[in-house]
Protein backbone atom coordinates (compact mmCIF):
# COMPACT_ATOMS: atom_id res chain seq x y z
CA UNK A 1 0.00 0.00 0.00
CA UNK A 2 1.37 3.32 -0.86
CA UNK A 3 0.91 6.30 1.13
CA UNK A 4 0.03 9.25 -0.20
CA UNK A 5 1.55 12.75 0.85
CA UNK A 6 -0.43 15.75 0.85
CA UNK A 7 -1.06 18.28 -2.04
CA UNK A 8 1.80 20.70 -1.05
CA UNK A 9 4.39 17.98 0.80
CA UNK A 10 7.14 17.15 -1.75
CA UNK A 11 8.49 13.23 -1.26
CA UNK A 12 11.41 11.02 -2.23
CA UNK A 13 9.50 9.98 -5.47
CA UNK A 14 9.14 13.52 -6.81
CA UNK A 15 12.92 13.99 -6.21
CA UNK A 16 13.53 11.27 -8.31
CA UNK A 17 11.29 12.09 -10.65
CA UNK A 18 12.82 15.65 -11.06
CA UNK A 19 16.52 14.74 -11.35
CA UNK A 20 15.30 12.02 -13.74
CA UNK A 21 14.19 14.86 -15.95
CA UNK A 22 17.05 17.22 -15.65
CA UNK A 23 19.25 14.26 -16.35
CA UNK A 24 17.16 14.28 -19.89
CA UNK A 25 18.03 15.64 -22.80
CA UNK A 26 15.31 18.69 -22.09
CA UNK A 27 16.64 18.65 -18.60
CA UNK A 28 19.97 19.11 -19.81
CA UNK A 29 18.84 22.10 -21.71
CA UNK A 30 16.50 23.58 -19.15
CA UNK A 31 18.84 25.06 -16.52
CA UNK A 32 21.53 26.73 -19.09
CA UNK A 33 18.24 28.08 -20.78
CA UNK A 34 16.86 29.50 -17.16
CA UNK A 35 20.49 31.19 -16.41
CA UNK A 36 20.56 32.72 -20.02
CA UNK A 37 17.07 35.09 -18.47
CA UNK A 38 18.93 35.84 -15.73
CA UNK A 39 19.19 39.59 -15.24
CA UNK A 40 22.43 41.67 -15.55
CA UNK A 41 24.36 43.06 -12.83
CA UNK A 42 24.95 46.47 -13.64
CA UNK A 43 28.45 47.54 -12.95
CA UNK A 44 27.66 51.60 -12.24
CA UNK A 45 24.57 54.24 -11.86
CA UNK A 46 22.29 54.77 -8.92
CA UNK A 47 22.81 52.70 -5.94
CA UNK A 48 19.27 51.59 -5.46
CA UNK A 49 19.12 50.30 -9.07
CA UNK A 50 22.58 48.46 -8.44
CA UNK A 51 20.81 46.67 -4.83
CA UNK A 52 17.55 45.97 -6.77
CA UNK A 53 19.78 44.16 -9.57
CA UNK A 54 21.74 42.37 -6.77
CA UNK A 55 18.73 41.09 -5.06
CA UNK A 56 17.00 40.09 -8.42
CA UNK A 57 20.15 37.88 -9.50
CA UNK A 58 20.62 36.52 -6.37
CA UNK A 59 17.31 35.17 -5.99
CA UNK A 60 17.21 34.24 -9.78
CA UNK A 61 20.19 31.99 -8.63
CA UNK A 62 18.86 30.79 -5.80
CA UNK A 63 15.79 29.51 -7.75
CA UNK A 64 18.10 27.70 -9.71
CA UNK A 65 20.02 26.17 -6.66
CA UNK A 66 16.64 25.31 -4.62
CA UNK A 67 15.61 23.49 -8.21
CA UNK A 68 18.68 21.10 -8.10
CA UNK A 69 18.53 20.93 -3.95
CA UNK A 70 14.98 19.17 -4.92
CA UNK A 71 15.85 17.19 -7.42
CA UNK A 72 18.90 16.01 -5.07
CA UNK A 73 17.82 16.59 -1.31
CA UNK A 74 20.75 15.90 1.37
CA UNK A 75 19.72 13.06 3.24
CA UNK A 76 18.73 14.04 6.96
CA UNK A 77 21.27 12.06 8.94
CA UNK A 78 20.95 11.80 12.56
CA UNK A 79 23.97 13.43 13.64
CA UNK A 80 25.09 14.29 17.05
CA UNK A 81 25.68 18.04 17.62
CA UNK A 82 30.00 18.69 17.54
CA UNK A 83 29.98 20.68 20.47
CA UNK A 84 27.45 19.27 22.39
CA UNK A 85 29.05 16.93 25.57
CA UNK A 86 27.08 14.44 26.85
CA UNK A 87 25.75 14.80 30.68
CA UNK A 88 28.27 15.03 33.11
CA UNK A 89 26.50 12.40 35.30
CA UNK A 90 26.90 10.16 32.54
CA UNK A 91 29.98 7.63 33.36
CA UNK A 92 29.89 5.46 30.22
CA UNK A 93 29.82 8.30 27.87
CA UNK A 94 32.69 10.01 29.53
CA UNK A 95 34.63 6.91 29.51
CA UNK A 96 37.56 8.69 31.17
CA UNK A 97 38.34 5.74 34.40
CA UNK A 98 36.55 7.84 36.91
CA UNK A 99 33.33 6.60 38.23
CA UNK A 100 31.35 9.25 40.03
CA UNK A 101 29.38 6.99 41.98
CA UNK A 102 32.42 5.73 43.48
CA UNK A 103 33.69 9.12 44.13
CA UNK A 104 30.09 9.49 46.03
CA UNK A 105 30.85 6.39 48.28
CA UNK A 106 33.99 7.40 48.96
CA UNK A 107 34.07 11.56 49.58
CA UNK A 108 30.29 12.79 50.12
CA UNK A 109 29.87 15.66 49.37
CA UNK A 110 27.14 16.41 52.40
CA UNK A 111 27.78 14.06 55.04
Amino acid sequence: MEILASDGEWIQTDAENLARFLESDTGKRLLPKLAEHCPVLFDKGDINAILIRSGEVRAWTGMIESLLALAHPVPETATKNATEYPPLTDDAAWNDGQRLADAANENPINP
